[in-house]
């Protein structure tokens, strides 16, 4: 497993699946082609990492369904492919960043050439119009098809899920619902082909919201908490939540419960004799390491040395 999370679902496929004569995934891609597939699942998207060697994939073929859009992300430049519609066909060259959408309500067939390393995220038409939604209204669920221009906004967002790291840290469920949100968001806006969100409106929780937000957040400092849920003790979408949880505080929900773990883990240290591992392990930190990375950013000291500081 490349990817641990507390909340959405890993997969990889093993040896056995991905050398099966003709198996496929879940996108059409020949398994025996891919060096890496990784997944996570959000409540609002399911993302996918994919990279391949190989400098002729062949054909890849899905039919027609009610899946919503795939939206890709072309890590490096270099791939090929000819997107065939109809009787046409059309050749697109993959730069570094580059994006294409898909509508999964037509049929695909294309054949690639080239390696590639795609970072891709499925999104139905019903989760676009949930994170669209602002105080009730949504603007018209629909994206341009084809390939676009380099996006390093998409990049950066889509890069935060996705670590490179030998060990990467285990993102919570409500950090992967806040990035959905945020990537949904990006992606209304600059691929959208109706009419656009209302922007520019600013919102603010009251007291007594964010009491309630708060409270939620310190009783699942493991982060077994989704923005939905802090979103309905709201009586808010979860996008206005997202934005006025952040004009009101300063801080995103998963920076808030960044903030919250490190504060529970400072009383843990003075007041206890438990090891640092025990502490990362009751302040919902995926372990010592994770631990040590975010309490030293957070205060500017790695717990073990601030521990010492405080008692001598």
């Amino acid at each position: 497993m490349e990817l641990w999370l507390e909340m959405p679902e890993t997969h990889n496929h093993s040896p056995n699946e991905r050398h099966a004569r003709g198996a496929l995934d879940g996108l059409g891609c020949p398994l025996s082609k891919l060096q890496s597939d990784r997944q996570i699942l959000g409540d609002f998207m399911t993302f996918y990492r994919k990279t391949s060697d190989s400098a002729a994939i062949g054909r890849v073929e899905t039919p027609a369904t009610n899946r919503g859009f795939l939206i890709g992300l072309s890590g490096t430049g270099g791939h090929r492919r000819t997107v065939f519609k109809g009787n046409s066909a059309t050749d697109h060259d993959f730069g570094e960043n580059s994006v294409y959408v898909r509508d999964f309500s037509e049929h695909y067939k294309a054949d690639l050439r080239g390696s590639f390393d795609f970072v891709l995220l499925e999104v139905t038409n019903a989760a676009l119009a949930r994170i669209a939604d602002r105080e009730g209204e949504s603007s018209r669920v629909d994206l341009s098809r084809g390939v676009h221009d380099a996006d390093p906004v998409l990049a950066g967002l889509l890069g935060a899920l996705f670590s490179t790291s030998p060990q990467p840290s285990k993102p919570s469920a409500l950090f992967i619902d806040q990035m959905s949100v945020a990537i949904g968001t990006h992606i209304l806006q600059r691929y959208g082909a109706g009419e656009p969100a209302p922007t520019g409106r600013r919102y603010a929780l009251s007291s007594r919201r964010v009491a309630t937000v708060v409270e939620m957040i310190d009783s699942r400092l493991n982060g077994n908490i989704s923005i939905d849920n802090l979103a309905s003790a709201c009586g808010l979408s979860s996008a206005v939540f997202t934005s006025a949880f952040r004009e009101t505080t300063g801080k995103t929900p998963h920076q808030w419960l960044m903030k919250r773990r490190v504060e529970k883990s400072r009383g843990l240290l003075l007041n206890s004799n438990l090891s640092l591992v025990e502490i990362a392990r009751s302040c919902g930190f995926t372990d010592q390491s994770h631990f040590t990375r975010i309490f030293a950013r957070e205060t500017g000291t790695p717990p073990g040395a601030w521990r010492r500081n405080q008692r001598s």
